[in-house]
């Protein structure tokens, strides 16, 4: 418990999460014994750039802030795969549920990032069309 409120604790200094990237979108996961998959995540980039090796090899380092987080975490919890803070070199984690942990961050978050298309824009369009915008072209 003194790890994982370590852990909360610093991202909120930074408001981001350092993770392990093989590839645009891919992640760099974790699997107990049980059969449960787990997202690590660091507090810094001085701790995922030492967990970049063995299996993780190669993998690049990068950041996500909590608004994208929150989103992120929700597909997570969909797909029931949770989230490994800090993942100790023997593979020790402490483990916290997806669902858990978007809740946590909800209060912190400054909805900054939209997703984006395929075309680039914005998923998330708030502009105001004015009534009538989506009526058959004439």
């Amino acid at each position: 418990m003194e790890r994982l409120e370590h852990f909360l604790n610093a991202i909120l200094e930074t408001r981001k999460v350092w993770l392990l990237e093989a590839k645009e979108g891919f992640f760099a996961m974790m699997e107990d014994g049980n059969g449960n998959s787990y997202v690590p995540v660091w507090e810094s980039e001085a701790q995922a750039l030492k967990a970049a090796q063995g299996d993780w090899q190669g993998y690049t380092m990068t950041t996500m802030g909590f608004s994208e987080l929150t989103k992120w975490l929700q597909e997570l919890a969909n797909d029931e795969i949770d989230i490994a803070i800090s993942p100790e070199a023997d593979g020790e984690i402490t483990a916290i549920p997806s669902h858990k942990f978007r809740n946590w961050l909800k209060p912190y978050v400054d909805h900054s990032f939209k997703e984006k298309d395929e075309d680039g824009d914005d998923l998330d369009d708030d502009f105001d069309y004015g009534d009538g915008w989506a009526q058959p072209w004439q």
